[in-house]
């Protein structure tokens, strides 16, 4: 069995998304900063050396946060018609 990476303060991490576009993996990578969720980005520099052909970018949080942070991915947000401006 494979051993589970390890975040720099020793936590279990786990990888909650994988993406081929590296767009969308910085904006799911923001909406979790956002929400004070830490995670990291593996894999981005070999899609940059290799191209997108490998195993994508992989979006990992703590095995502690990942509930919070499949549900923050997982929402999809207010309507375009819902959305206020401030003035």
């Amino acid at each position: 069995m494979a051993e589970q990476p390890k975040g720099q303060s020793g936590e279990e991490m786990v990888t909650i998304e994988r993406f081929r576009d590296m767009l969308q993996a910085e904006l799911a990578k923001g909406r979790l900063d956002s929400a004070g969720i830490r995670c990291f980005l593996a894999g981005e520099n070999a899609g940059l050396l290799y191209g997108n052909g490998l195993d994508g970018v992989l979006l990992q949080v703590s095995a502690a946060e990942e509930a919070d942070a499949r549900a923050i991915l997982n929402d999809p947000g207010p309507a375009d018609g819902d959305v206020t401006t401030v003035a």
